[in-house]
């Protein structure tokens, strides 16, 4: 039993010490866990070995595309468009395609940005592709830009795969270890802390392995939806119809600079307009009580003479 926990506590530390993708550590814990179930030394030496009877065998590269696509249309048919292809990639199931994301914004009438995300199959990513460029010009659009990036992850994945065989071997012995139930049980104790930490590096070297082979199945689709007004070539009315618009837009930016002078002065006007009024009122009849005393002087002093 001491000799066992030995073993599996110096493979786990080497396993620990490892970094993602040494698949060199990965051929060496593999080769220690059949250690024990080895030939004699004069048996495996008459026996040719796999390694010096066979070549390497080829690993078929793993490459990961990301397809970027930005389209120029007039502003009613960008979102429209958009809503097509969403519907298209939900259509065509989740094995095939899976919208990441959409998003859209508009800032007047004829500035639209939209964009699409989507993860699709090759087969679903050479059909969008052949198809784009007809829609696009359906609907008195272009397609203005469109891009192809490609990562390369066989090395990644033969490592990541070499590093989980190690440690699913790790885990059986770990396992078979816990087992025969022998030994004190603080040496049991530890197994058992080894055996759950070697089984979440597990659980988590699968999950990176299936994330990267879900890459390689499948493509990033990311497009872009754009329209910036007029997308006509620019012709000799041009000038005429930019300073239309420009007038068109300084009156109208001065119609509501006046709109809202007025709506902040309103709730002003509504406050102080009854105090002046009522100022003025006032005023008035101060105005009038001293000519009414005026007028009484002057008939008096008009009167005394007489008398």
């Amino acid at each position: 039993m001491r000799k066992e926990l030995i073993w599996a506590t110096a493979a786990s530390a080497l396993l620990a010490g490892c970094q993602d993708g040494s698949r060199q550590y990965a051929d060496e814990a593999v080769d220690v866990a059949l250690m024990e179930a080895a030939p004699p030394a004069d048996a495996a030496a008459s026996a040719p070995t796999a390694a010096t009877s066979s070549a390497a065998p080829v690993v078929a590269p793993s490459i990961a595309y990301a397809y970027r696509f930005g389209l120029e249309l007039p502003a009613e048919a960008a979102t429209r468009l958009m809503a097509k292809h969403e519907q298209a990639c939900t259509a065509a199931g989740a094995s095939a395609c899976q919208v990441i994301g959409s998003n859209s914004s508009r800032v007047g009438r004829d500035s639209v940005e939209a964009r699409l995300e989507m993860r699709a199959t090759p087969a679903y990513v050479a059909r969008f592709r052949a198809a784009l460029d007809g829609e696009a010009k359906g609907v008195g659009g272009r397609v203005a830009e469109q891009a192809v990036e490609s990562e390369d992850l066989t090395r990644q994945l033969v490592d990541t795969e070499a590093r989980m065989r190690a440690m699913e071997t790790l885990r059986d012995r770990l396992q078979q270890l816990l087992a025969t139930r022998s030994g004190p049980l603080e040496q049991l104790l530890q197994v058992e802390r080894e055996l759950a930490r070697v089984q979440g590096e597990l659980d988590a070297t699968r999950s990176a392995l299936a994330v990267m082979r879900t890459r390689v199945q499948t493509s990033k689709l990311d497009v872009t939806y754009r329209a910036a007004g007029q997308l006509a070539p620019d012709s000799a009315l041009r000038p005429v119809t930019d300073a239309l618009g420009q007038a068109a837009y300084l009156f109208m930016s001065t119609l509501g600079a006046l709109i809202m002078l007025l709506a902040g002065a309103l709730p002003l006007l509504l406050v102080f307009a009854p105090l002046a009024w009522l100022g003025w009122r006032w005023r008035q009849k101060r105005a009038a009580q001293r000519r009414a005393a005026e007028a009484a002087r002057k008939k008096k002093a008009e009167g005394e003479p007489s008398a």
